[in-house]
């Protein structure tokens, strides 16, 4: 069945690389490249005694990353279970067929590369821990990439309600912010940046599988065999438990389904805009996609301004707000794609069009400007001093204003395929394939759309002019307005234009 399914996925994968999701894959090859390449930088330019510390950070990054990411990438796995529904196989044979397909992607490939930086780490100490590496190489991209797939099929099974899909976007989010506030964390424990990796932090990780090849390279350098059967046995082992683990989530019966109506009394809007917006807000508190990613986003932005307090930094408080909506923007740049091919009800209303658009944008802007409204005055009261707060209110009214403009007109101009809300699974992350693409365009756009606020704020902060610096908040205020205006003037003209193109792409 391996033999089978391997070239089923190579099939897909290249059948699929259009549009969209040809721009998601290659900016997930270079920043896979990038990651690989700064692995094997780190364990070759490392002095003799921090090469081993360097190496278990990176080993240990790419396993967080092996899990976290399939969640919140939208990595979509091309074959999946209910694809096989009604072939005959049992469900260990399907784990074990669903692996062999998981070797065939972009993420084995550079996590592969990567790895070779374990056979630097050998070469380094000893000949004989080449032969080692070699080994525990392959072993260790098995173990990650059925880590994941265990990971991936748990949250499917407990994911499958509101207040659930909220709640598995804390870890992750938390998990994810770790990756790019670490730092914060090793300088806390080590006084500095350039200070070795202490000891008791190098033997904890090398308790966790991400340590055990690197474990299994020292042990050959010193000719402790023993461990080396050991650690190569233990992972070996693992892949078989993750794989039984794997096959007994498989095993779960497909039933429809049940849902209930809730009661919607009174409220009735005066205008078609007014609807819009009512409907979208029910929308935002209904569907899991949204509920789990813009969830993420608070999640991701707290821990990120928080974790600077642990060295007394809180410079980054008073733009939790700003970087708050900044993230929901990415996070929520998918309106359309989430709603499936219910977009054939505004095609059949004539001149529905517009109050699509601006229903949309005013919802979202209910939704998110209250709470970033509340982290920007605790942030300022938290931080004390008043040398960031032109920052932050200059910044605000241009990332909300923008943002709205920006995420209805991603929507429509971007549109990614996703399945329908009642044919979708119980996993947002695999359900919201290709939205990495569209985080990655949002975030870069609002800073190309940030440019004179920005301009006016850095330059206020060199000439140490507060007068200047506060200029940027009239600034931000019409530019938001303007670009609140002008983006949404754009999606409504797509929209009217090229509906029904659109509706094909979402179908």
């Amino acid at each position: 069945m391996v033999g089978v399914l391997i070239p089923m996925k190579w099939h897909i994968l290249r059948n699929s690389l259009t549009g969209t999701r040809a721009a998601t894959t290659t900016s997930g090859v270079v920043a896979g490249l990038a990651g690989a390449g700064c692995t094997l930088w780190l364990t070759i330019s490392a002095g003799p005694d921090r090469a081993g510390g360097a190496l278990l950070l990176t080993m240990a990054s790419w396993l967080l990353g092996w899990i976290v990411g399939p969640m919140m990438g939208g990595s979509d796995p091309g074959l999946r279970r209910e694809h096989l529904r009604h072939v005959p196989l049992t469900d260990r044979q399907l784990a074990v067929g669903l692996l062999g397909a998981a070797l065939v992607g972009v993420g084995p490939a550079v996590t592969l590369i990567a790895g070779t930086s374990l056979i630097w780490y050998a070469l380094r100490l000893d000949l004989a821990a080449v032969p080692v590496a070699l080994l525990v190489l392959p072993l260790f991209v098995l173990l990650l990439i059925a880590l994941s797939n265990v990971v991936v099929a748990s949250v499917g099974r407990v994911l499958n309600s509101r207040l659930s899909a909220a709640l598995m976007a804390v870890p992750w989010g938390v998990l994810v912010c770790l990756g790019a506030q670490g730092w914060v964390i090793i300088a806390a424990i080590t006084g500095g940046p350039e200070t070795a990796l202490p000891a008791f932090i190098a033997d904890k990780l090398r308790l966790a599988p991400s340590g055990w090849p690197v474990v299994a390279i020292e042990a050959a350098a010193r000719g402790d065999w023993a461990l080396v059967a050991a650690v190569v046995a233990g992972l070996v082992g693992c892949i078989a438990l993750a794989l039984a683990a794997w096959a007994l989530l498989l095993h779960r019966p497909v039933n429809p389904t049940v849902i209930r109506g809730t009661r919607w009394r009174g409220w009735r809007p005066a205008t078609a805009v007014a609807a819009v917006r009512g409907k979208e807000l029910r929308t935002w508190s209904r569907d899991l996609i949204r509920i789990h990613f813009l969830v993420f986003s608070l999640v991701y932005v707290l821990t990120y301004v928080l974790l600077p307090l642990l060295i007394n930094v809180t410079d980054f408080l008073p733009m939790a707000g700003v970087f708050f909506v900044t993230f929901a923007v990415g996070s929520c740049g998918h309106l359309h794609s989430s709603d499936g091919t219910a977009l054939w009800q505004t095609l059949l209303a004539p001149g529905s069009e517009r109050a699509d658009i601006r229903g949309r944008q005013r919802a979202w802007l209910l939704l998110v400007a209250p709470p970033a409204v509340a982290l920007t005055v605790v942030g300022a009261i938290w931080h004390g001093a008043a040398d960031m707060l032109p920052w932050a209110v200059g910044l605000l009214p241009l990332v909300l204003g923008a943002g709205a403009g920006l995420l209805v007109f991603v929507s429509v101009f971007m549109p990614v395929r996703v399945a329908d809300p009642h044919k979708r699974g119980n996993n947002p992350g695999a359900d919201g394939a290709g939205f990495s693409g569209i985080v990655w365009f949002a975030l870069i756009a609002q800073a190309v759309l940030a440019a004179p606020s920005l301009a006016l704020l850095i330059t206020g902060t060199m000439w140490d002019d507060e007068l200047l610096r506060w200029a940027a908040t009239p600034v931000s205020l019409a530019l938001g307005v303007a670009l609140f205006w002008g983006l949404g003037r754009l999606a409504i003209t797509r929209l009217t234009r090229r509906g029904p193109e659109l509706l094909a792409k979402l179908g």
